[in-house]
């Protein structure tokens, strides 16, 4: 090999490490610039945000939540149509498809369109899925998961296995769509989802304008599992004209103590007492 050769050789790699440098740079800067298919899935809430990994609820994850007590299965629901309110997309997508379990729909009756309304839903955007058999349900989320063509997938389902709720997971990831799932029989078996959640009803604060007008639903919302988080409680109320949470206005500014004899319960104004 000419003398030239060997003594230029040395230089030409080094310049090409360093082009192959500047280009992945590039690439990464390009990357952090694109806007996501998804808005920083969040609660606006700062308690509630600082138990979620940094960049909120996982867009492409599955998502848990079950009712602490029968009565509660309907405060899990609500719980759910707010967090739907709060995804955001800029892929256009915009049908979700609901999947309700043949069970779950004798137990609680059909999807009801005005009550959707009432949470700020458009019911025209949702899809109803009604299969006749309840292990038809995993695979229905499964296949609308893997489309890649929906906004998100809603489920009111029975208890799903950890083989099945990984199944699910990955198709989450792959059609980057998230899953919302009422879990109607509980939550504490072994589960993939990315978060799991129990939900508690509480009585519900006083309109500050009309004492006869429906005031604000609240939670005592106790995240049990969140990947790249850790676990929360906290007690919330939801404005479902803003889409909003907010703290519990009995625990906003202090934390929550036992209920002494004769005291108020968190969220219910004392009584007056006669006289």
């Amino acid at each position: 090999m000419p003398q030239g050769q060997s003594q230029t050789a040395p230089v030409g790699l080094a310049a090409l490490r360093r082009r192959i440098g500047e280009l992945e740079r590039q690439t990464h800067a390009l990357e952090r610039e694109q806007p996501g298919p998804v808005l920083p899935w969040r609660f606006a809430l700062e308690p509630l945000d600082r138990a979620l990994p940094q960049d909120g609820l996982a867009p492409d994850g599955v998502h848990e939540a079950a009712g602490v007590r029968n009565m509660d299965a309907a405060a899990a629901a609500g719980f759910l149509a707010a967090l739907l309110r709060r995804l955001e997309r800029r892929d256009g997508r915009d049908i979700v498809l609901v999947c309700q379990d043949p069970a779950a729909a004798d137990r609680f009756g059909r999807p009801y369109g005005p009550g959707w309304i009432a949470l700020g839903h458009d019911p025209q955007r949702f899809v109803i899925a009604r299969p006749a058999r309840t292990r038809d349900v995993p695979w229905i989320v499964e296949q609308g998961l893997r489309s890649a063509c929906l906004a998100a997938v809603v489920a009111e389902t029975g208890r799903i296995g950890f083989t099945a709720s990984r199944r699910l997971s990955m198709a989450a990831r792959e059609g980057h769509t998230p899953a919302l799932l009422l879990c109607l029989d509980g939550i504490e078996t072994a589960s993939a989802a990315a978060t799991r959640w129990h939900v508690t009803s509480l009585p519900g604060g006083a309109d500050p304008f009309d004492a006869r007008a429906f005031a604000a639903p609240r939670w005592r919302l106790d995240l049990k599992r969140c990947r790249g988080g850790k676990p929360q409680r906290r007690d919330v109320e939801w404005d479902h004209e803003t889409g909003d949470f907010r703290m519990a206005a009995a625990l906003a500014h202090r934390p929550a103590v036992p209920v002494a004899d004769g005291a108020a319960e968190p969220g219910r104004a004392p009584q007056r007492l006669a006289g």
